[in-house]
């Protein structure tokens, strides 16, 4: 039997093409700015460019483009957002710049196919918080792969910075798709062994035709 190596690439970074304020809104800023690069340093091209790779770049959210957030009506301790992801897609993971002068204090993840029936993805996660005034980068959040198209955000114990602007905020979200391509690689051996094989089907055609 043939031996083969299979190797599969890094998941693919996605935008949402747009979102919803379910409440706490209409609020300070564009939610589209949470959604579009806006805010960032360096850009990626969405369903192209390598989640963990573009990451691991550490692109900030600038203090260029301070106003490329969304905050929640002043006040606040808690808000909700829906994000369309436009179609379908299998997410394992989110990127979250948390906003520095406010920000999330908890976060609860939903998924949902239709936008109408909403599943569990992760519960209590915990946003860094932020030095208030300076650029800031993405913490990822891991849950199990889940095919969905909607994604909502449910903050609570806002603000994290204390002092700081009385409301829930979001500077950038991103989400990791785990869909992959896989690519069977074969073997060294299995080289050897095909290579054999090849020079004895030659050896044998050159006797034929002789």
């Amino acid at each position: 039997m043939l031996g083969m190596v299979g190797t599969v690439s890094a998941g693919p970074i996605i935008s949402a093409t747009s979102a919803v304020i379910n409440s706490g809104g209409p609020g300070f800023g564009s939610i589209t700015d949470t959604h579009d690069q806006s805010g960032l340093s360096v850009g990626y091209t969405s369903g192209v460019d390598d989640f963990d790779t573009y990451i691991g770049g550490n692109p900030l959210h600038t203090l260029i483009f301070a106003r490329n957030e969304w905050a929640s009506n002043r006040g606040l301790t808690s808000a909700s957002v829906t994000y369309d992801l436009g179609s379908l897609n299998t997410i394992d993971a989110i990127g979250l710049w948390n906003e520095d002068l406010a920000g999330i204090g908890l976060l609860d993840l939903f998924g949902s196919e239709d936008g109408v029936d909403f599943s569990t993805l992760a519960v209590g996660l915990d946003p860094i918080d932020n030095n208030s005034f300076g650029d800031y980068g993405a913490q990822v959040f891991s849950f199990a792969a889940t095919d969905l198209q909607f994604i909502r955000f449910d903050m609570s114990e806002c603000p994290q910075t204390p002092g700081g602007f009385i409301g829930c905020a979001i500077g950038e979200v991103a989400f990791r798709s785990s869909d992959a391509t896989a690519t069977l690689v074969p073997e060294p051996g299995t080289l050897g062994m095909l290579g054999l094989a090849l020079a004895g089907m030659g050896c044998a055609f050159r006797r034929k035709v002789a």
